[in-house]
């Protein structure tokens, strides 16, 4: 019997259960105990404001070939028993072709205490919308139409195990703020920031919206101007360029792969010679944490060096397959609520000898943010917002149903905040303009920037919101630039 209300004796419940099933080649549970904080402000001041316990358990279940994940916070003997006979059925339901794989030999047992040296749940509320109302003033000038803010925060303590023995507890303060400012017959500015340093987080919320209400300052005072489209001699920011990795990094997912989306192979010419990239996880870093959620050790991937692609992300299933160990690459999304997905943590790029002034001269068009890019592939779109299986080779069955597709990897990236310069300096805003990325697209990169900045957010993967972090340097291209539709 559970212990009603224990996640730990949940865990071991489910655990217990899964090793009696022969249906069960293998299993990964995880007891999860969280505090969590969620404030939203608008122009009107505080509007909700929520802290809450919760406890659940997680599972991911292989059997008959194929695997499902569930969570729940319910945890009485009932419901998980039904959580346990879904999650065995469900490996039926999929009728995948080629069963996963798991890896039944290495174990890992260990501790890790994350990077915070302030528990994020021990600040009152009240000190953190005191916090962030005061760092709103540095944009108490603007003439804002729409303010949003939500800042989220919680403390995760994790025990996990597995039916091979593997044992890990890990603890996690992640906390992050995201943000509107919409100028009245202006500019509007979105913002993301986070970290897993915990109450640290708080100190860095003046400079985020300082430099938040800036961007939109000067934004609002440049003209617009209308620069022409076509090809492009293109200088991303830092943050821009982050953006443009971020989406790059995604086809070097083994699923991605698998599923035939991926216009990238090993040994792929990427960029010019001067172009590297790793994986790694930084202390702290918003999308750090010590061991993933098949309880692997995190560690660094090099995914590129000297232009070419030299590994891709891989979780232990579509490791097994491409003879490759996994590098603590299946993320967990944010809340549990979805299954883990094969992901980025933290991309470095490497930086160039270029200074920013140098990268501006003689260039057409200044690129400080993106939004969100557009796939042109209809059948991409759908599968990157639709919901997919917990087992990853299900992505090969899909494959195999779909011809090739040219248009796979293809994307406009609309510029939010960009600018058209004359003689290296901004000579007024754009509008209304798109980059256009294929698979060739870094390849014209011309110069790599030497001062790097680093960007956050939460990809949307199947459903699952996964956090993810790049630190890149600013960049000169030639691109494509359109009108956007």
């Amino acid at each position: 019997m559970t212990k009603s209300g224990d996640p730990i004796a949940a865990m071991e419940w489910l655990l217990t259960r899964f090793e009696d099933d022969d249906d069960v080649a293998y299993a990964e549970v995880g007891a999860v105990s969280q505090t969590k904080t969620d404030i939203v402000v608008t122009e009107e001041g505080p509007r909700d404001e929520l802290v809450f316990d919760e406890a659940g358990v997680w599972c991911r279940v292989f059997a008959n070939g194929a695997a499902d994940y569930r969570y729940t916070t319910n945890l009485n003997e009932e419901t998980l028993a039904d959580v346990a006979d879904r999650a065995v059925r469900g490996g039926k339901f999929l009728a995948q072709a080629d069963p996963a794989r798991f890896d039944q030999l290495t174990t890992h047992r260990a501790v890790h205490d994350g990077w915070a040296s302030e528990r994020i749940d021990e600040v009152p509320l009240e000190t953190k919308r005191s916090t962030i109302e005061a760092s709103l003033t540095a944009a108490s000038d603007l003439d804002l139409e729409r303010q949003w803010v939500n800042y989220a925060d919680t403390h995760v303590v994790e025990t996990a195990g597995t039916t091979t023995g593997s044992t890990i507890r890990t603890t996690l303060d992640r906390a992050s703020v995201e943000f509107t400012f919409a100028v009245r017959d202006g500019p509007t500015i979105r913002r993301h920031a986070g970290s897993t340093r915990g109450a640290a987080f708080l100190d860095e919320l003046p400079d985020v919206f300082e430099s938040a209400a800036a961007d939109a300052r000067t934004l609002t005072r440049a003209a617009t101007t209308n620069e022409p489209t076509g090809e492009a001699t293109v200088v991303l920011s830092p943050q821009a360029a982050g953006q443009l990795f971020a989406f790059m990094s995604r086809y070097l997912e083994a699923d991605m792969i698998e599923m035939g989306l991926s216009p990238y192979n090993i040994g792929d010419e990427l960029g010019p010679e001067s172009l590297s990239i790793e994986d790694t996880v930084h202390a702290g870093s918003w999308a750090a944490r010590g061991y993933d959620a098949e309880l692997r050790p995190t560690t660094p991937v090099q995914l590129v060096e000297n232009g070419t692609v030299t590994r891709y992300l891989y979780n232990i299933a579509t490791g097994a397959e491409a003879d490759e160990s996994p590098a603590g690459n299946a993320v967990h999304s944010l809340g549990f609520g979805q299954p883990p997905r094969i992901h980025a943590r933290h991309l470095e790029v490497e930086p160039g000898d270029t200074s920013r002034a140098a990268l501006q001269n003689g260039a057409d068009v200044l690129v400080e943010r993106f939004d969100e890019p557009w796939l042109r592939d209809e059948f991409e779109r759908v599968q990157r917002s639709g919901v997919m299986p917990a087992s990853t080779l299900y992505a090969r069955d899909i494959d195999r149903k779909v011809d090739d597709r040219p248009d796979r990897g293809c994307a406009e990236f609309r510029i939010a905040e960009g600018y058209g310069l004359q003689n290296g300096e901004r000579a007024g805003r754009t509008e209304g303009l798109s980059l256009t990325y294929d698979p060739s697209t870094l390849l014209n990169v011309t110069a790599i920037g030497c001062t790097r900045g680093t960007v956050t957010g939460v990809d949307e993967k199947h459903k699952s919101q996964i956090p993810y972090a790049v630190t890149a340097p600013g960049i000169r291209l030639r691109a494509t630039l359109r009108t956007q539709e």
